[in-house]
């Protein structure tokens, strides 16, 4: 039987990969900050420790073949910077540090499209995009994600038998806590947002994305990274869907991109 480690194992992905993983027939061990909510009643074992300290995390990982790497600190606005980026490059240093100490087979490393540099805009964005610079003028979330992602690359010349994944933007169920979009979602069907947006954002299915992840153990090469698209939605096209699913009418008014930027959520995303 084969022995997983989870980090962000009660986050939206942790919870949905959680689940996959015991439906293929995995053991499971994640580590876990205090919500855990989205375990509950899971046969998982779960353990807590301190996600930059590599030294708290080697033994943990004893007799683990794969760790899932999913914890991440994800905002727009409002960002504790440091925060950000300790637990995003320093955390993914430490798991990685920590996975050759234990000797653990394989790590699939959870990293986002915002890794990637954004422009140009209106071309396609592939593989073979440059990540972001480390630079304090880029977005804190796209920087540290890239960063972390190097961090990976790096511990792969080190040893490590790591692939990256680099999904799109995240939607589905088991959403606990919830996440950044599932609060959207939820103003949407509350009435407080009444106002939908003309732009949009590539989704793509959590559990595609877990699935991916999984398959990526046998399937993913050394230090290669790989986009998870879906599907391209605007926020009007989301806010139609919760409507109809509600039977109500949820929204009052479509406002261009622009005229929302500096007021609605996602602003930052184009």
């Amino acid at each position: 039987m084969k022995k997983a480690f989870v980090t962000g194992g009660s986050g939206h992905v942790g919870a949905n990969l959680v689940r996959q993983l015991l439906e293929k027939g995995w053991t499971v061990r994640c580590l876990v900050h205090k919500d855990t909510r989205a375990l509950e009643n899971l046969d998982v074992e779960c353990v807590q420790g301190d996600i930059i300290n590599p030294g708290q995390l080697t033994p943990k990982l004893k007799g683990i073949d794969t760790v899932f790497h999913c914890a991440a600190y994800v905002a727009v606005e409002s960002v504790d910077i440091p925060l950000m980026e300790t637990i995003n490059i320093k955390g993914t240093e430490a798991i990685c540090e920590a996975s050759i100490s234990a000797g653990v087979e394989r790590l699939i490393h959870f990293s986002s499209i915002h890794a990637f540099q954004q422009n140009p805009t209106y071309t396609a964005l592939t593989e073979k995009r440059p990540l972001t610079k480390n630079d304090q003028k880029v977005a804190p979330y796209d920087r540290t994600k890239a960063e972390a992602q190097r961090r990976v690359v790096t511990a792969c010349k080190k040893g490590i038998n790591a692939s990256i994944i680099n999904p799109t933007g995240i939607i589905g169920p088991h959403d606990y806590k919830p996440s950044r979009m599932g609060k959207v979602i939820i103003d949407m069907a509350t009435g407080k947002m009444p106002i939908a947006i003309n732009n949009g954002f590539n989704w793509v299915d959590v559990r595609d994305v877990c699935n991916t992840a999984i398959n990526c153990v046998e399937m993913g090469r050394q230090g290669q990274h790989y986009i998870l698209p879906g599907k391209w939605a605007s926020f009007r096209e989301i806010t139609d869907v919760i409507a109809s699913l509600l039977a109500r009418r949820i929204t009052y008014l479509t406002l261009p991109f622009w005229t929302a930027y500096l007021a609605l959520p996602f602003a930052a995303i184009k």
